[in-house]
């Protein structure tokens, strides 16, 4: 508890609703759970934000703003498409490694008759696919082309997202160690995937505009 209380009250809150929207999902997770974890009184959660919403949503923008954080320092110019694939698939492996319970919850959470969460969702989510642009056009994309790169994206994240939500079955039936050396076949395995069916799509899409 003395580590705990470390932290200011607002991010220990932050920290408790991670944990248990993680481990029992937004709606099972009351408010008052979250106050007796974070060890505040309940009403420091209207406070700081203004109910379990808000919560969530201050949950999505820490992820998007740590997310966004790990690519800002990569210099894309000049890279080979597979180089660019490795430029995208290496840092989401390493981030949802890092930070898997803020990953779960962003990608798992999104109760649909919360408009203002699937809002902010899908804004932030707009905004990332522009940030990486000129990552997308070193694949051989249209970063223009919207649905396409958005298909790709989700499709991506959700490839080695999913690596780490059934990682307790996957750890059973396939007998493998979540070491440094998965990790590194994960992103050779995703890389190679993903770089060859967007390759595809390119010169599909090339074909079409001819």
């Amino acid at each position: 508890m003395a580590a705990k209380n470390h932290k200011e009250p607002k991010q220990r809150i932050l920290d408790a609703a991670i944990n248990l929207f993680a481990q029992k999902g937004f709606a099972a997770a009351g408010v008052r759970e979250i106050a007796k974890k974070a060890d505040v009184n309940i009403a420091m959660i209207s406070y700081y934000f203004n109910g379990k919403v808000g919560i969530m949503k201050a949950v999505i923008k820490e992820f998007f703003d740590q997310f966004l954080e790990i690519f800002s320092e990569i210099n894309e110019k000049n890279k080979s498409p597979e180089e660019n694939m490795r430029l995208i698939t290496r840092p989401i492996i390493n981030f949802i490694r890092s930070n898997t319970k803020l990953a779960m919850v962003t990608y798992n959470e999104l109760p649909l008759d919360i408009p203002e969460i699937t809002e902010l969702k899908a804004e932030r989510t707009s905004f990332f696919l522009k940030k990486m642009s000129s990552r997308i056009s070193g694949l051989g994309l249209d970063p223009k082309d919207a649905f396409r790169t958005a298909v790709i994206g989700t499709s991506l994240f959700s490839a080695i997202m999913m690596q780490f939500r059934f990682r307790p079955v996957i750890e059973r039936v396939y007998k493998v160690k979540y070491d440094d050396a998965y990790y590194k076949w994960l992103e050779d395995t995703i890389t190679t995937l993903f770089l060859n069916g967007i390759q595809g799509i390119a010169a599909g899409k090339k074909k079409q505009v001819r």
